[in-house]
């Protein structure tokens, strides 16, 4: 898998570069987790998800490219006027997506009504939402927390995407014990970018104490490219000009061979 996540970080990197456009470290620092939920976790029949963190979405997308449910012409559409593939996900152009979303705070809230329904219609499957450390100062992130214990949803997996953004602003320090205050199961992913560490993580949340789940995955917002990892005040929303570009694709390329 590994050079299919630099491949897709490349086609990352193309895109944003074709459309101007983009949050390119938010896609990267999630990457790891899609291609793990879509590639080896979820059952499509009964799963849903959520990205809640719609900024990020350059990672779905390429996460639905890499699989053959969008093509290459549609991916490098991005952000164009007639494109399914906005700036953040629209469920009204693309079926695979379950909620429109960008606006933090709201993707765990409506994740909450999917899981609730599926109890009530006794329907199988799981509830999967990613969110962001930052979103997490979102006061409807800890009335949700409130409620879906109070269900009792332990279809719900709340999957947070902490890449430490909020230290530009207001910090959210120690989630996983804020998470375990209102009684969730939390499990901990040391490397966010660790296949095999979320993939463990995730198998882990198939049995419950009538408990929802929370993965508090720790990234690095920028992954891949070191210019990004370093530089998180510069690097947040735009995209790489052509000698930007150029670079960031040999430093891509290198490590295919390393």
């Amino acid at each position: 898998m590994k050079q299919e996540l630099i491949n897709a970080r490349k086609q990352i990197l193309e895109t944003s570069f074709i459309s101007q456009a983009g949050h390119i470290p938010s896609a990267f620092s999630i990457l790891e987790i899609l291609f793990v939920l879509y590639k080896e976790t979820m059952n499509f029949k009964d799963d849903v998800f959520i990205l809640s963190k719609g900024h990020g979405c350059l990672a779905l997308y390429v996460t639905f490219y890499e699989m053959g449910i969008i093509s290459e012409e549609d991916f490098h559409s991005f952000c164009s006027y007639e494109s399914k593939l906005g700036g953040h996900p629209h469920c009204k152009k693309l079926k695979e997506i379950f909620a429109s979303t960008g606006s933090l705070g709201h993707g765990l809230p409506i994740a909450i009504g999917a899981a609730l329904s599926k109890k009530i219609e006794k329907k199988p499957g799981r509830v999967f939402c990613l969110i962001g450390d930052g979103e997490s100062n979102e006061g409807t992130i800890w009335e949700s927390a409130l409620l879906a214990k109070n269900l009792q949803l332990d279809n719900l997996v709340c999957i947070i995407d902490n890449n430490k953004s909020q230290i530009r602003s207001l910090p959210v320090n120690s989630i996983r014990k804020k998470f375990h205050a209102f009684d969730w199961t939390v499990i901990e992913v040391q490397d966010g970018h660790n296949t095999e560490q979320i993939f463990e993580a995730l198998k882990n949340t198939q049995h419950s104490e009538l408990s929802p789940f929370c993965i508090l995955c720790n990234t690095i917002k920028g992954k891949g490219i070191k210019e990004m990892e370093d530089n998180m005040f510069a690097w947040h929303h735009g995209p790489p000009d052509e000698t930007m570009y150029s670079k960031f694709c040999v430093e891509l390329d290198e490590k295919s061979i390393c």
